[in-house]
């Protein structure tokens, strides 16, 4: 709810006009089943990193699989990718692959969202946490800041987030709340979200407890998606309500129509635009920012033709659905 206010703050006659005329093309599509498409997309993430400090058990960018090129973005792509969503973003989500933290500008890009208009929010591991960053984030404007903590110590922290140092997650948290109570702002909100896991799911009270004793606004427990067929005897939980998988390691709730691709774009460091997170490897590209408007991407029949195969065509569809919760 307290994002939910937040986000109002930045709504505009425009992109609420676009709002209501997405989410027509979205009801006249499934009504159709064709792709209707009317409007632009509301909500985006760019790409600041795709390198990451740890090596988690299910991150292709952890572990090093990722299959373009790595690095960071550059500042001027940056702020030509913020002005061409400006118009109609309601968020903006500054992650991807990789830990965004990394990236040596990232409290300008904050600051340059945050003054064109636009919801911004991050996730990060924590670790680059330190007094100065945080002095400079609680400073830039962003509005939200996941924090991801999945233990309630150093053994069942590292347990995923290998290389990880659960004490200076817990640092950075502080060090966070701090710099916001000294500037005397209540952004970013400090939401610490949880992975449940087979190793955790028996102390997820006292995760909770160090999480918000540290410092944090709110905290979330979210389900794991697991990539890796040997992993699921080491991670699946045996709480139901926090897996995504069944007995058979199924997914219990696969995607039928996809919300994802009509109402977000993703944009990478070399500026691809891709209709979902879940193109880690940035398979499905729309087309480039570099050569073409967003405009002109989104409503190519480059993306009319993805699109629609990913909603209409379901036995062909590409295999980043697969394991798709939604």
């Amino acid at each position: 709810m307290k994002e939910f206010w937040l986000i109002t703050r930045y709504l505009t006659a425009r992109k609420i006009f676009n709002l209501i005329t997405r989410s027509l093309g979205r009801m006249l599509s499934r009504i159709t089943r064709r792709y209707i498409n009317i409007g632009m997309p509301w909500s985006y993430s760019i790409e600041p990193c795709d390198i990451c400090n740890l090596h988690c058990k299910e991150c292709v960018s952890g572990l090093g699989v990722i299959r373009r090129r790595r690095g960071r973005i550059k500042m001027d792509d940056y702020r030509h990718a913020v002005d061409e969503i400006a118009p109609y973003a309601t968020n903006l989500f500054l992650y991807f692959q990789g830990e965004p933290t990394m990236h040596p500008d990232f409290p300008e890009m904050v600051r340059y969202a945050h003054d064109k208009g636009i919801f911004t929010a991050t996730s990060t591991n924590g670790h680059y946490l330190d007094e100065e960053l945080s002095a400079k984030i609680a400073a830039s404007g962003l509005d939200k800041m996941i924090v991801s903590l999945d233990g309630y110590d150093q053994e069942t922290y590292a347990a995923y987030r290998a290389g990880g140092d659960f004490q200076q997650v817990l640092t950075g948290i502080r060090n966070l709340a701090a710099a916001k109570k000294r500037i005397g702002t209540k952004t970013p909100l400090i939401e610490v979200q949880t992975l449940v896991t087979k190793i955790n799911e028996d102390n997820l009270p006292a995760i909770r407890k160090v999480a918000m004793d540290a410092g944090a606004d709110l905290h979330y427990y979210k389900t794991m998606q697991i990539e890796n067929p040997e992993d699921f005897e080491v991670f699946k939980t045996s709480i139901d309500r926090y897996s995504r998988y069944d007995a058979n390691n199924c997914l219990k709730n696969p995607v039928g129509y996809c919300r994802r691709i009509i109402d977000s774009a993703v944009i990478t460091i070399d500026m691809d635009v891709l209709p979902c997170c879940y193109d880690k490897d940035a398979q499905l590209k729309l087309g480039n920012l570099r050569n073409n408007t967003l405009r002109e991407i989104l409503k190519s029949e480059t993306a009319k033709k993805i699109i629609s195969a990913i909603e209409y065509d379901r036995d062909k569809r590409p295999e980043i659905c697969r394991n798709c919760g939604g």
